[in-house]
């Protein structure tokens, strides 16, 4: 009986249309990883304010579109993305501490092109008359994402808030840490001598 089913296994590893199959699983559950690390990046490029970074998850055409429930006026887009960033990049600034979460992630492929939906929960604090306010939001991110010589990028990331909190801050942060254990939001923070991009 062993040796039965030994020979089977051999003859369906040696099945063109099973190894094809298998090759088919696999590239799938790369091209996922490759697309959540893609979302991971881009939630690290709004934390540590890494321009860079952030363009590097757009496609030169790709499109960013959302609205801040917080910060209208602050935080509205809708147009080419990388065109978005150094308005980004600025906007963060009048934010004293940020934090992205990016979870729930559903993936469709589709050959190169992919379409997907995240859960994000985002945290900042700001100053309002001199008061510090935690302005927290959950939504859901839409993207339209291509392939192109084996690279995942954003094509388009649409981004709806299901609901927000602005209230006077309570949280403690590291203020009174050794500068080496303290966030900083460029590129000097402690995480750039792990992770390269």
């Amino acid at each position: 009986m062993i040796a039965i089913l030994a020979g089977l296994n051999l003859v369906m590893c040696a099945n063109p249309k099973t190894e094809s199959l298998d090759a088919k699983k696999l590239q799938e559950v790369w091209d996922r990883q490759e697309i959540e690390q893609l979302m991971y990046r881009h939630a690290r490029s709004l934390d540590r304010m890494d321009a860079d970074l952030m363009k590097s998850t757009y496609w030169p055409e790709g499109i960013e579109e959302h609205m801040d429930p917080i910060y209208p006026d602050l935080f509205h887009w809708n147009d080419n993305a990388w065109k978005f960033v150094p308005d980004a990049m600025k906007g963060f600034t009048k934010v004293k501490i940020t934090q992205h979460r990016i979870s729930n992630i559903l993936i469709e492929l589709d050959g190169d092109k992919a379409t997907a939906e995240t859960y994000v929960w985002a945290y900042h604090v700001h100053e309002e008359n001199g008061v510090d306010k935690e302005g927290i939001l959950g939504g859901r991110h839409l993207f339209n994402l291509e392939k192109r010589n084996g690279e995942w990028r954003i094509m388009k990331r649409f981004t709806i808030f299901d609901w927000n909190q602005n209230q006077d801050a309570s949280a403690k942060w590291s203020d009174n840490f050794s500068d080496i254990y303290r966030p900083k939001r460029n590129k000097t923070d402690e995480s750039y001598k792990y992770l390269t991009k």
